[in-house]
């Protein structure tokens, strides 16, 4: 079974790139143009939707020969949970620090420049709560994300443990949360999962089953498919407001599974390679570009730079050369680091596809 999909990862450096964009067009219009920070291009959200996607389908695709009972499946669960930890904790909880540390040294620098315990804590261990600034954020605006993420985990890990079928016990427990949230509106953490976002891991896991069962599709109509999930996307000119399962998930879907059946185009071109590696880097990409965008844009000014297209050039750029040095020198020190403490000496994985996935 195939490990790796190249073309995935592209997406996943597209998708953070995404996110970038968007922010970056905030901070040109806050520091450069004067328009203030509710004009931007909003449709960039889009790329969390394919993140979402992308999740689902490579998780259950990393875990699809865990055994069906017995012991083995909670000794597997446990293993992916630790993995996920892995990945996810050590470089948010350094980047989350860093920005608590900045709030507290130089808050005239920061609109909400607010910090309190409670909210730190809550931040650190992935508890949606209600800022001091009066939004749903954690302390590093973007980790709204991984709070999604490690629910996703953790109900995964126990469809995992309980031998359950993955896209039944998800949907099973989100609908209930769903539910939940009407019944107890006061609940800060259940109106923040109730969104239609969740069920975008669903898409993705769905997308990984067709795929372990049928392969890939045929390349010319994934060729379609990705287009269509990009005009669909970019170019109907939607509300950047809208509810997210429709439009961002069908088009965040669309161009997952386009992308999923353009992989045998994709793996072996020369082309392709650097952007697999900005793909790995991505996550970094996209924790570090919250603190690279104002700063490169702001130093820009400074300067006396004020052409909006040079400024957007620049600052893309620099977001991918911090997000490219703090995966190789932060990120993966990081998990080497972390493997170490949580997995002792190397061995061989319980469910072969774990160590060596898009996600990995």
């Amino acid at each position: 079974m195939k490990q790796t999909f190249t073309g995935v990862q592209i997406l996943r450096f597209v998708a953070a790139m995404l996110v970038a964009v968007m922010h970056i067009t905030q901070a040109i219009s806050i520091h450069i143009t004067g328009r203030g920070d509710n004009v931007y291009w909003g449709t960039g959200t889009v790329g969390v939707d394919i993140f979402f996607v992308i999740s689902g389908f490579v998780m259950m695709l990393s875990t699809a020969n865990t055994p069906a009972d017995g012991p083995g499946h909670r000794a597997s669960a446990w293993v992916f949970i630790k993995r996920r930890i892995l990945r996810i904790v050590p470089l948010y909880w350094v980047y989350t620090l860093l920005k608590a540390a900045l709030l507290v040294a130089l808050p005239a620098l920061a609109a909400r420049s607010i910090i309190t315990p409670g909210h730190l804590f809550a931040s650190l261990f992935f508890v949606p709560m209600t800022a001091p600034w009066g939004l749903v954020q954690p302390v590093l605006p973007v980790g709204w994300t991984l709070n999604f993420e490690m629910l996703f985990y953790i109900v995964f890990a126990a469809a995992i443990a309980l031998g359950a079928p993955r896209v039944r016990m998800c949907l099973l427990v989100f609908l209930s949360m769903f539910v939940a949230a009407r019944f107890i509106p006061g609940s800060v953490p259940l109106a923040f999962y109730a969104q239609s976002i969740i069920f975008e891991f669903i898409i993705g896991v769905a997308f990984a089953l067709l795929f372990l069962r049928w392969g890939g599709g045929p390349v010319g109509a994934g060729a379609l498919v990705l287009a269509a999930g990009a005009i669909f996307t970019f170019g109907m000119g939607w509300d950047p407001s809208s509810a997210r399962l429709f439009p961002w998930g069908v088009g965040a879907a669309a161009m997952v599974l386009g992308t999923i059946w353009l992989e045998p185009a994709i793996e072996h071109k020369r082309w392709a390679k650097p952007f697999a590696f900005l793909g790995d880097a991505s996550y970094s990409i996209y924790l570090s570009h919250t603190f690279v965008v104002p700063a490169t844009v702001m130093l820009l000014k400074k300067v006396g730079m004020t052409d909006t297209l040079a400024v957007f050039i620049i600052t893309a750029l620099a977001v991918m050369a911090a997000g490219s040095v703090s995966y190789l020198w932060l990120e993966k020190p990081l998990i080497a680091a972390g493997k170490r403490l949580l997995f002792g000496k190397p061995a061989r994985p319980i469910y072969p596809h774990a160590a060596n996935t898009a996600s990995e």
